[in-house]
């Protein structure tokens, strides 16, 4: 799941250079847009052309969605770890969407701070595979709490960052830290399924309602920044969103720990 997901990062760091290229240079926006197009879609197709499905379809009747829905939301770690991962996707996105800005407001020119994006998106790629690569030993729902907490504690940092040299820091390690949640959702969802047939149905739902965090997210974030620049208001509403989202994905590691007899999940 890690290096599937690594995909996406790795294109976000490409593709805004690509493209800042591409319109300022002499291709123009117009054509600039269509050559996005069309690297996308040729390396879509060889994805597609190249991917198989590893089992064979179940032969047994599915369950239907509102079948599916009356039975994952009966289960007290599913609909806890929903809630935890909408409050995260809530605060996770403001540094993203605005770490450009706050790069110029401390010091760094237009130009570089065009960069911090693509560097901390070019660290999300390792952050996507390297905390997975540990799940086995330390259980992906220790790993998921460590890191909100540590984006929470990170969004608050902001408060303290002054200077070039800090706004560079802050941009790794939130890079790296906020990667984590792509590579560790997946297995997060799956060890929560009584048996495989179930993981598509249940990730789905998961999109459904926690994709809705990302969207309002960042114009709350961007409602309280204001034209004034009112930096503590998104900052505290973002931290808080992590860390009661962490609280939330704690309580689900209580009920499955307690489940499976192990700390370790």
């Amino acid at each position: 799941m890690g290096i599937s997901s690594s995909g996406s990062a790795l294109g976000a760091a490409i593709h805004p250079i690509m493209l800042n290229k591409l319109f300022h240079g002499r291709v123009g926006f117009r054509n600039g847009v269509r050559a996005s197009a069309g690297l996308n879609l040729g390396l879509l197709a060889i994805a597609l052309l190249l991917m198989r499905p590893r089992l064979p379809p179940s032969p047994r009747k599915q369950g239907s969605l509102s079948q599916n829905f009356k039975t994952f939301f009966r289960e007290p770690a599913y609909v806890s770890t929903i809630a935890g991962l909408f409050l995260l996707l809530t605060g996770l996105y403001f540094p993203i969407f605005f770490i450009q800005l706050e790069a110029i407001k401390n010091g760094l020119s237009p130009d570089f701070a065009f960069y911090t994006l693509v560097i901390l998106n070019g660290v999300n790629t390792i952050g996507r595979v390297l905390p997975t690569i540990l799940v086995r030993r330390f259980g992906v729902f220790n790993l998921m709490i460590f890191s909100m907490l540590v984006l929470g504690t990170l969004i608050f940092c902001v408060l303290a960052v002054k200077d070039v040299p800090g706004t560079v820091v802050f941009t790794i390690l939130y890079g790296f830290f906020s990667g984590s949640y792509a590579g560790l959702l997946g297995p997060m969802l799956a060890s929560l399924a009584k048996k495989d047939s179930e993981i598509g149905a249940r990730v789905g739902l998961c999109f459904t309602f926690t994709g809705m965090g990302g969207l309002i997210g960042t114009p709350i974030a961007g409602a309280l920044l204001t034209t004034s620049f009112i930096w503590w208001r998104p900052i505290v509403f973002s931290g808080l969103c992590l860390f009661c989202g962490a609280a939330f994905i704690s309580f689900s590691r209580h009920v499955v720990s307690k489940t499976k007899g192990t700390g370790w999940v």
